[in-house]
């Protein structure tokens, strides 16, 4: 007999088996799994001040988290981030990238940069839209 257990502080265990499980799925479908990586803005000790999370296919990476220290953002770091990551995408032959971001973060930023809007999730999360954003690199 199976129970269903609600964990509000699951362990790393149980979620790599949750996680495995639709990775293993999508990978018999797909034929194959995304990749991960990440670029960081550090500084010479090696302090990281921003980042970007990444998930690379053949046809499109999917920016997962983008952030830049507080006190160093509108000074282009994101933009450079942005780019490092679109340049890795191209070099692995991704035609796209794709994003979410909340209505309050960087709809801006990602249009400025050459993203479109394809979606939009209203009152999503605290009557906050949810803005799926994309872009054909080049």
């Amino acid at each position: 007999m199976y129970k269903v257990v609600v964990d509000y502080k699951p362990s790393e265990a149980d979620n790599a088996v949750v996680s495995e499980g639709i990775l293993a799925f999508n990978e018999k479908i797909l034929g194959q799994r995304d990749k991960e990586f990440s670029i960081f803005l550090k500084d010479e000790s090696g302090k990281v001040f921003g980042g970007i999370q990444v998930f690379l296919d053949t046809e499109s990476i999917y920016i997962d988290t983008l952030w830049v220290e507080e006190s160093l953002q509108k000074q282009g770091y994101g933009k450079k981030l942005l780019d490092a990551a679109e340049r890795e995408a191209k070099k692995n032959g991704s035609t796209y990238s794709t994003v979410d971001t909340w209505d309050f973060q960087a709809e801006g930023f990602y249009l400025k940069n050459g993203y479109e809007r394809i979606g939009e999730v209203k009152k999503f999360w605290l009557g906050h839209a949810k803005i799926t954003l994309r872009k054909k690199l080049k």
